[in-house]
Order: structure tokens, then sequence, then C-alpha cells
């Protein structure tokens, strides 16, 4: 039997927001799962990311977002 080693690295990349954005929008664009579940909790973790700025509230036009991606 063969054993594979399957290695991901986290990187960050930026986002810059635009008009009409939404964290669900963004989140929709670049999780890399389709669930609806997935897809929340990712949308979290750019909110996570990015609470020093955003806190509890929207995005809007012109925001440089921070976003964690696995590859």
């Amino acid at each position: 039997m063969k054993q594979f080693m399957v290695g991901l690295i986290l990187f960050t990349m930026q986002y810059t927001v635009n008009a009409g954005d939404t964290l669900q929008s963004i989140a929709e664009q670049y999780c890399q799962g389709d669930d609806p579940r997935q897809i929340a909790e990712f949308r979290e973790g750019i909110r996570e990311l990015n609470y020093e700025v955003i806190g509890e509230s929207d995005v809007w036009a012109g925001l440089v977002l921070e976003i964690n991606r696995w590859k």
C-alpha cells in the first residue's frame, strides 16, 4: 500500500472591497467549499482576521481585507 503525504500551506491574500460587496459575497467567492456552513465559517474567519478594522459591521468599498486561504 502506498501512502502519500499531502501538505497544505496557509497564505494570506489582500482583497480590496468593491462597491456592492458584502462579507457574505466575498466569502462565497473565495471559500473553497460550497456548503452554506463552510461559507458562513469562512465569512466569520474573514471578520475575525480583520476585526480591528470592521468589528461587527459590514465592509465598504475601498477597504483592504486580509483573507486566509489554504493551498
